[in-house]
């Protein structure tokens, strides 16, 4: 197989390369429906990392779980993540995009990926659940490295920038999903039984089923998508390029598709390398970008960003994940141990998870009463941690003000992690633990700002996986390490993500030294792929 590469040359009347055949399209309705049709494919990580933590309280008898395996279960598909993600960006990324395009390679991971979900969906025990959930993490990681890129190809580089900003909105809202329907789902009904062919379902189950029909929406709706314009393009199919051309060009300006000023595309000019040389050289290449991130004059800003979104993603998704356990078992300490208490007697958070007195309530396999509000609450605190990461990295709008707003981010999680223990009431601890997740969200996003800022434009996709890596890696180690110090000093382990916080308020001044503002080329900015996180 053999692959054209473009080479400039004087364009005829009317003929033009992909850039300005990409930006004669415009920017208009499908390139919204475009992104809205994809969602489900965004939105499919997020919320395969997040179900487990609103199950985890309904499957704790029937899986016999600790502390430990708790953790494991709500961390294990970032392992997945963290193995497969730099296996996808910088070695099989080139090769199979090259042979099979972006289109094929979402279509191939969701449908996998909704075989996985359905099969967690049944699991009988504890060890076939986490297989399942691991092997869903290595699978998705394949579509969530090219998705951004593959929307990317349908846009000019003056709506990169605009369109980068919305999709990242749109994709967060993903994280409000999980909890809603939760509190839809998980109540306290004692009559709440499904039936499906025979086989009884609690509503832990039936919760799983529902969330593994996103992977089938989003693997029945790329089927539909064309393929990118520069993959036909670079494939020498540019006759297909253009009609596909065309019919955003009609759809966006409402004009019929003959009017596309663009009538010949230019890409090839008889300069043909087989795929295997190509994809080879573009590898070698993504490997060189990696070594120079890691050598002046970058190692000090990527080391550091890379250390900060290990810290912010181990705090967020550790708080986010274990906030509906942990304030039910407070839920259950009110309403069943608290009169057992002197009044007036301080009670902390660690005391409500491990009461000195018996609760009384014997395990077994039915489904647990689960009180709403937990999910309730999970959904407030998400809808906020979405709305603010979004809104306050725009308004720093610079560098500087980036790294001013890390450390306040950072100080806010030090009160948050060191305070939750001692909130004196429910409520108020409930406050202090969601600004730990809102703050590290919006440091999240900053980090991924700052990287667009200052990282040359070559360098960046090297820089976004690399940042992508330290944060799955973060929140898998983070969920594992408060899980084990949890089960050995309750106290411990609040202090400790406490203690990292705290050290880390001052990291991000380390950052300020290497900003030169004046030498920032901010055209590049907008020119840039997408860049999203993965976690």
């Amino acid at each position: 197989m053999e692959i054209f590469e473009e080479e400039p040359q004087d364009s005829p009347n009317q003929a033009a390369n992909y850039d300005k055949a990409i930006a004669a399209t415009g920017y208009g309705l499908f390139n919204t429906l475009l992104l809205l049709a994809l969602l489900p494919v965004g939105w499919t990580c997020i919320i395969d990392t997040t179900t487990t933590a609103f199950i985890i309280n309904s499957v704790e008898c029937e899986f016999e779980l600790t502390w430990l395996r708790r953790g494991v279960a709500v961390s294990i598909i970032y392992m997945g993540m963290t193995i497969a993600g730099p296996i996808w960006d910088f070695l099989l990324n080139d090769y199979i995009t090259g042979y099979l395009g972006k289109k094929y390679v979402m279509i191939a991971g969701l449908f996998l990926d909704a075989i996985c979900n359905i099969l967690w969906t049944h699991a009988s025990s504890y060890y076939t659940f986490v297989v399942f959930k691991f092997f869903s993490g290595v699978l998705i990681a394949g579509p969530l490295s090219v998705f951004m890129a593959y929307l990317g190809e349908f846009h000019a580089p003056d709506y990169q920038q605009q369109f980068n900003r919305w999709a990242g909105l749109l994709i967060l809202l993903s994280n409000i999903v999980p909890p809603a329907l939760a509190a839809a789902l998980m109540t306290q009904t004692p009559d709440l039984n499904w039936y499906i062919y025979n086989r009884h379902y609690p509503s832990w189950r039936v919760y799983l089923l529902i969330f593994s029909v996103l992977p089938m929406i989003g693997l029945l709706l790329v089927c539909f998508m064309p393929k990118s314009p520069k993959f036909l393009m670079a494939q020498g199919r540019s006759k297909e390029a253009l009609q596909v051309l065309k019919i955003m060009y009609c759809m966006n300006h409402f004009e019929s598709a003959s009017k596309y000023p663009i009538k010949e595309l230019i890409w090839q000019q008889k300069v043909k390398r087989k795929l295997n040389d190509y994809c080879r050289d573009k590898t070698r290449d993504s490997i060189s970008h990696l070594k120079s991130l890691f050598s002046k004059p970058y190692v000090r800003v990527v080391g550091t960003i890379a250390l900060l979104q290990f810290v912010c993603m181990s705090e967020f998704n550790v708080m986010r994940l274990w906030v509906p356990s942990l304030f039910t078992m407070t839920n259950y300490f009110e309403a069943l141990l608290l009169h057992r208490y002197p009044e007036g007697e301080l009670v902390t958070l660690c005391e409500m998870i491990f009461p000195r007195f018996d609760r009384g309530t014997p395990c077994n396999f039915t489904l647990p009463d689960i009180d709403y509000v937990v999910f309730i609450n999970s959904t407030i605190i998400a809808t906020a941690a979405v709305s603010f990461s979004f809104v306050f990295p725009i308004l720093a709008n610079s560098p500087k003000k980036k790294i001013i707003l890390m450390v306040f981010t950072f100080f806010v999680s030090t009160i948050g992690s060191f305070g939750a223990n001692w909130g004196v009431q429910i409520p108020y601890m409930l406050v202090l633990v969601a600004s730990v997740i809102i703050s590290s969200r919006i440091t999240g996003n900053t980090i991924i700002l700052y990287n667009a800022e200052v990282v040359p434009q070559v360098l960046r996709p090297a820089a976004i996986s690399v940042i992508n890596f330290f944060g799955n890696l973060g929140a898998l180690a983070g969920n594992i390490m408060f899980s084990f110090v949890l089960s050995v000093n309750c106290y411990a382990a609040f202090l400790t993500f406490g203690c990292i916080a705290l050290v880390c308020i001052s990291m991000p001044l380390l950052l300020w030294k290497g900003i030169k503002s004046d030498k920032i080329d901010k055209s590049n900015v907008a020119t840039t792929q997408p860049e999203i996180e993965r976690y």
